[in-house]
């Protein structure tokens, strides 16, 4: 049996290695050792943004009702 596939492969949260700024608001800063909401760049550069909290709830809020959109257009 296949493996299902993740959307999720570029995503993680991790904890600060140093003060940092959110990548969404340069004014948010993340402490270090605060969770980090991070999403690696996509291609052989690679990289990663890291977000703060509030940055990122705002973010995963969206893709709730991005998900909940493509479910409703699975069950039509």
């Amino acid at each position: 049996m296949a493996r299902t596939r993740s959307l999720l492969h570029r995503v993680a949260v991790r904890p600060a290695g140093r003060l940092a700024h959110c990548a969404h608001n340069r004014r948010h800063e993340i402490a270090k050792g605060e969770p980090r909401f991070v999403i690696k760049d996509p291609g052989p550069a690679g990289g990663e943004k890291g977000y703060c909290r509030d940055c990122a709830e705002k973010m995963l809020g969206v893709a709730e009702v991005q998900l909940a959109e493509l479910r409703g257009l699975l069950d039509s």
